[in-house]
């Protein structure tokens, strides 16, 4: 799993491409609690390159999206592909995190 974190005015952008397992979830977790304490509290999370994410991986998104939230922030999901996109709704994870399809609509749901 590769993941790049890029800081923005108003929000971080976390790339993650490859699967999103329970070995890489630490790295993920850690990845993230940086960008929570260096950055702007809003998180947009571009899937667009990440082809699996299990159990742990949901875990590291829901910490993250306590943390969002925490901080005073959001967290934005975009670029889903199908099998990605499935493990949500079958979670329920759609439900509670928001999801769009690209980049311009995560900007322009932080308002």
């Amino acid at each position: 799993m590769d993941i790049t974190v890029q800081a923005e005015k108003n929000h971080t952008l976390i790339r993650l491409e490859g699967r999103l397992e329970a070995t890489q979830a630490n790295e993920a977790n850690e990845a993230i609690k940086r960008a929570l304490e260096a950055g702007p509290p809003n998180l947009i999370m571009d899937c667009s390159a990440l082809n699996y994410v299990a159990s742990m991986g949901l875990r590291c998104f829901l910490l993250a999206h306590k943390g969002a939230q925490g901080a005073g922030g959001k967290l934005i999901f975009f670029g889903l592909n199908e099998n990605v996109r499935s493990v949500f709704a079958m979670t329920g994870f759609d439900k509670m995190a928001q999801v769009r399809t690209s980049l311009e609509e995560a900007l322009d749901s932080l308002g």
